[in-house]
């Protein structure tokens, strides 16, 4: 899978030196690379992203378009730069505070980050992109409890010198106008070295009026970007250095009242907000033997920058609450991956991680005479040292089996201050904790085609303070523990294929950022939690020209809640998860036009009906609808027209239900986006 066919040919073609990279296996629709260990890579829980559907999605964000393309991720949709993901239901809170994510995600072999949101990085000239269901403990560790994101890009090609340019406009029904203009440029330097760089800007025009701002359309998002990639190739080496920059502005938040529904907003403050990503690494390969060591060591930096309305009804003057977090993080990592020709197969290494969150505060009265506000600085650091080893073997012919470990050590230190009086008001040291996470998968091929599986593993997140009031308040680790089975088939006629795997998570002291009454964001543990849930995937091939996939995801969940003073007591469904999401992709290549090829395809997603939170205030509907959008593309790899026709049919209903935290006694809904028609073109030299 890969979009090689995309590029333009190189301007001359000498014989390249061998390149030792780890092939992908093919399974299916499916590419598993080496990222987790050479073990089981069947009984992984990898979801499908079809390579057909990654052309569909090129420039988009990447929260949206993953969750549109996978029956069992979901994301929320606060808007590109604001967004979690899920996966499998495993949502732990709707806000972005300091919380560690439940989704892992990396960029090839380097870690994005450790903390909410998703950066959403512009999906422009990318070559795979991998979900690994969850939970992913024993080799991910911390931060993977819900499973990992791994964006591929394309890497500097050796031997190539190209040049590809895109340019495109768009227009919403009833909204403002939006654009996009990226390039990708290959350069070769010798037999040895290559650099490729990827640059893009794009602004998705606004849909919604703000009148008591005079404003219209005022929540158009830009979104500004660049990537560059050196990678140099010597004998058994392969090395790649990688830069990343992205920063994401929105000019006003995307909710309206949830009981209207309409177009149209009327906060007394306006809510633009930014997400700002960097990313320097380095990934070094070596082929020994049977082995191939790696080693990725990267250097991240995250930035959210919120403002909320916190005006109240019976207030003259409005309020604004100002909130900044930056997330700061260093990884390194170096494992071995060994194969024998016996079939065993062993990986392992170590890993280092260590990092530190400031979430900043800041309420502003809006008044001509500002009454002073309560100002506070939480700084959380971190570190993280952990070995982590899987063996794989085959006791019989048909039988492989697998077994994982991962011991991690981590400290976590907190300390809060007033910004205003640049006083300390607490500091927490929790001191060094251990964690010992298992897994153990089997799979047996009862058939030629036919193989069942069944996987047991645990992940867990660390414990930490939070800050409420300017008082500390401690909450425990949370573990995920997991217990499934399934069956998958080959093709078996007419290039059908599919999976089916039944599951059960037990989630122990559910960590979430939760509301208090004031409105700020705080981390504490809501409860246990357990999901029961049935995955079906399936992929056909009727023709040659024709490619059909999707998938179905069922589950029942509840969280048995505690935090009788914050959200209440008893037992209610886990926020944020639908009891059922579908998904269906359609790729078709009819023919020729003009003596261009035309591909035509499709991708529909059903979002489940579920609720924001839990009690009073938080029980705000969302989902129960269908998201849909057509493609057509004309042409070939040097020169090609797309159209993208998004909500063709002006579907209406909430995709996510919060708006300021601090106005939840007006409950507030992020509307779907209406009908929108993109139009882009493409030229590759």
């Amino acid at each position: 899978a890969g979009r090689a066919g995309r590029r333009a040919p190189p301007a001359r073609r000498p014989t390249p030196p061998p390149v030792v990279m780890i092939e992908p296996t093919t399974l299916s629709e499916v590419v598993v690379t080496a990222v987790p260990p050479v073990g089981l890579s069947e009984a992984n829980g990898h979801s499908p992203v079809t390579s057909g559907a990654l052309d569909r999605i090129e420039g988009a964000a990447a929260a949206d378009a993953i969750a549109d393309l996978s029956a069992t991720v979901d994301s929320t949709r606060q808007g590109v730069g604001r967004n979690k993901l899920f996966v499998r239901g495993l949502a732990d809170s709707a806000m972005n505070g300091p919380l560690q994510a439940t989704v892992g995600q990396y960029l090839g072999d380097l870690r994005l980050g450790y903390g909410s949101p998703d950066p959403d990085l512009a999906l422009f000239d990318i070559r795979r992109i991998e979900v690994f269901e969850g939970p992913q403990g024993t080799r991910f560790g911390a931060g993977s409890i819900g499973g990992v994101l791994r964006i591929q890009p394309e890497p500097a090609a050796l031997e190539e010198r190209s040049a590809r340019f895109i340019v495109g406009a768009a227009a919403t029904s009833g909204g403002a106008e939006s654009r996009e203009a990226a390039m990708v440029l290959n350069q070769d330097v010798g037999d040895h070295f290559a650099a490729r760089l990827v640059a893009y800007s794009r602004h998705d025009g606004g849909f919604l009026d703000n009148p008591g701002q005079g404003r219209r359309a005022a929540d158009g998002i830009d979104t500004v970007g660049a990537r560059l990639s050196l990678r140099w190739t010597r004998e058994d080496w392969l090395m790649d250095l990688t830069g990343v920059v992205q920063q994401v502005t929105g000019g006003d938040s995307q909710t309206v009242p949830a009981a209207e529904l309409t177009f149209s907003r009327s906060g007394r403050v306006l809510e633009p907000y930014e997400s700002n990503v960097l990313l320097a690494g380095l990934t070094a390969r070596r082929r020994v033997g049977h082995a191939t060591f790696i080693s990725a060591t990267s250097v991240s930096k995250q930035e959210l920058i919120e403002r909320f309305d916190a005006s109240q009804p019976n207030e003259p003057f409005p309020r604004a609450v100002d909130r900044r977090q930056t997330l700061f993080a260093v990884s390194s990592e170096a494992r071995v991956e060994w194969a024998a020709e016996a079939g065993w197969t062993l990986s392992g290494g170590g890993s280092l991680a260590a990092g530190q969150t400031l979430v900043e505060r800041r309420h502003r009265d809006l008044a001509p005479v500002p009454a002073p506000g309560l100002n506070i600085d939480l700084t959380r650091s971190f570190a993280e040292v952990a070995i982590f080893g899987e063996a794989a073997l085959s006791p019989a012919p048909n039988w492989r089996i697998a077994l994982g470990t991962r011991l991690a050590a981590v400290q976590i230190d907190s300390d809060i201050k007033d910004a205003v009086l640049s006083m300390r008001l607490g500091r927490d040291a929790s001191g060094m904790s251990y964690r010992l996470t298992p897994s153990l998968s089997a799979r047996w091929d009862v058939a030629p085609r036919v193989t069942v599986f069944g996987r047991f593993e645990q992940s867990v997140r660390p414990a930490g303070v939070s800050e409420a009031g300017g008082a500390f308040e401690r909450y425990q680790g949370d573990r995920v523990t997991l217990l499934e089975f399934g069956a998958r088939t080959g093709e078996v006629w007419n290039g059908l294929s599919g999976e089916v795997s039944v599951g059960w998570m037990d989630w122990r002291d559910v960590q979430a950022d939760i509301v208090t009454e004031g409105g700020d964001l705080v981390t504490d543990n809501v409860g246990d939690g357990v999901i029961k849930f049935i995955s079906l995937k399936a992929g056909w091939r009727p023709l040659e020209t024709l490619d059909l996939s999707g998938g179905v995801f069922l589950n029942d969940s509840s969280l048995t809640r505690t935090r009788y003073s914050t959200i209440g007591g008893g037992t209610t469904d886990i926020p944020n998860v639908a009891p059922l999401g579908a998904q269906l992709s359609v790729d078709w290549e009819p023919g020729e036009v003009a003596r261009l090829p035309l591909r035509l395809g499709a991708d529909f997603r059903y979002i489940g009906q579920s609720r924001l939170g839990v009690g009073p205030m938080l029980d705000v509907p969302q989902g129960g609808y269908v998201r849909s959008e057509l493609t057509a593309r004309l042409g070939d790899e040097r020169r090609a027209a797309v159209l993208r026709v998004s909500n063709p049919f002006d579907a209406k209903g909430i995709r996510y239900g919060i708006g300021s935290p601090y106005q939840l006694s007006e409950p507030q809904a992020v509307p779907i986006r209406p009908l929108t028609v993109r139009l882009t073109f493409e030229a590759a030299f």
